[in-house]
């Protein structure tokens, strides 16, 4: 090698080392630190050392700053990942969503094949969109510098805003009605530590830098289509792609930052009323005769008063730990089935002993009224209905196209391996993987633990209790 190329290599290294040192990094000042889940044992699990764990979600402020369009958020999912996650609110948790796959775009936008992001996904913490959900982000930029992606996360990450697309999603086949589908926005940005990145500030700039149509073909396929028969059609679409002015805008417009202050009176009064069922139900346990009487007068009283209430808190808060109080958790558990089936299109029939659909007459009332078939069960034997909805839970996705799952531990292959002890919400879609060995299908044992069954109340007379 020639004297003047060892000085140029030199030259070279130099101005890349001196690049390199430019990166701000702050990621001590990124840590994630527990507020949410600073409450009471009996409520939420704590890691081996006894200290509280945090809530990504309910954790971090998100920090937006319109002047600097930056916003803070956590990974859910990385660049080039095998697999997707997603968080439970109700556990701050991350969990296995679904396996990535080669597939053919439904579309037939892109022309090669589909198989995992050429972005990291996250979440923006204490923000919902326009459906209620956690608002998500996708992220450009050197997988070396963006926050590490992390089962459970500990730091969090800024990115700047470039623009953003609107993913409509069709829940139930046909999609035939522009009422059918429902939008989302999505929040496309870059990280601005990354060199290769920093001077893109605008969607053009990010499209013309990246496959920008394997991107759009990757957001509209990961999560599945629709299957009738043996075809397959969309289920998702994105109808509108924004510039950065527009996406502030729509953002603004239908964004919604969690009030803390709010949330937290709200969920004390969650952690009451599940304290008060809970001593209600342990004094029936106690009583020598009634038990079954007693127990059904008790849940018609709760679910007729309190059954929204119930499903709401459900939702975003623990009514017990498992390392606390096991019987407590899955007493809850199956109210929990009960409730998640009775909101969903589904009823309990007393005088049939069996769980059937719902249809709905309007967007909020059901063709059968679940609190007047409660009128109609007798004692002995209304707590079948318990276990009876593990099955109707395990069976709802068939008729409605969502569903839900128990799960422990996320211990399937590529899941998050977090201890977790809540339903999850599974409206995911068929996958038509090229490869038939690509499918995952969990085994039907996964869905609900088998050593865990309803604790019946002392039985007593057959009769209606009024």
């Amino acid at each position: 090698m020639r004297i003047c190329q060892l000085i140029n290599l030199s030259i070279a290294i130099f101005l890349m080392s001196c690049a390199a040192q430019k990166v701000e990094d702050k990621h001590d000042e990124r840590l994630i630190r527990a507020l949410w889940l600073k409450i009471p044992i009996k409520f939420a699990l704590r890691d081996k050392d006894d200290n509280f764990l945090t809530h990504p979600f309910y954790d971090i402020d998100p920090a937006f700053k319109k002047d600097k369009r930056t916003i803070n958020f956590f990974v859910t999912t990385p660049e080039e990942s095998a697999f997707k996650y997603n968080i439970d609110l109700y556990s701050g948790r991350l969990y296995k969503d679904l396996d990535y796959c080669p597939v053919d775009d439904i579309w037939d936008f892109y022309k090669g094949e589909l198989d995992k992001p050429n972005f990291t996904q996250g979440i923006i913490p204490r923000t919902y969109d326009q459906n209620s959900t956690p608002q998500k982000i996708i992220v450009f930029g050197s997988k070396e510098i963006i926050e590490k992606f992390k089962y459970h996360p500990t730091n969090y990450d800024t990115a700047k805003i470039v623009g953003s697309v609107i993913l409509e999603a069709c829940e139930n086949y046909p999609c035939d009605l522009k009422s059918k589908w429902k939008p989302s926005q999505i929040l496309v940005a870059v990280n601005s530590r990354d060199p290769g990145y920093s001077k893109i500030n605008l969607m053009h700039e990010l499209e013309s830098k990246v496959d920008w149509t394997y991107v759009k073909s990757m957001l509209v396929n990961q999560e599945g289509v629709h299957q009738v028969g043996k075809k397959y059609y969309p289920a998702f679409r994105i109808s509108k792609e924004f510039n950065l002015d527009e996406s502030i805008k729509y953002f603004e417009a239908n964004a919604v930052l969690a009030n803390m202050v709010v949330l937290e009176k709200w969920r004390a009064g969650c952690f009451k009323m599940y304290d008060d069922l809970w001593e209600k139900s342990e004094k029936i346990r106690a009583e020598k005769v009634g038990q079954q009487d007693k127990f059904l007068k008790l849940f018609k009283e709760f679910y007729t008063l309190r059954s929204d209430e119930f499903y709401a808190c459900q939702k975003l808060v623990r009514p017990a730990n498992i390392n606390d109080n096991s019987r407590r958790l899955w007493f809850f558990t199956y109210l929990q089935a009960f409730t998640n089936l009775a909101k969903n299109n589904f009823y309990y029939s007393c005088s049939e002993k069996s769980w059937a659909y719902n249809p709905k007459v309007d967007s909020e009332r059901f063709f059968n009224d679940q609190n007047k078939e409660l009128e109609r069960c007798r004692a002995r034997d209304f707590e079948k209905t318990f276990d009876q909805a593990i099955n109707g839970l395990s069976l709802l996705k068939n008729q409605t196209n969502k569903g839900f799952r128990f799960v422990e531990y996320d211990t399937q292959r590529g899941g998050s391996h977090q201890k977790i002890y809540a339903w999850i919400a599974d409206e995911s879609k068929a996958q038509v993987c090229k490869n038939k060995k690509d499918v995952v299908t969990e085994n039907s044992f996964d869905f609900f633990p088998q050593d865990v069954v309803w604790q019946n109340f002392n039985s007593n007379e057959d009769k209606i209790v009024e």
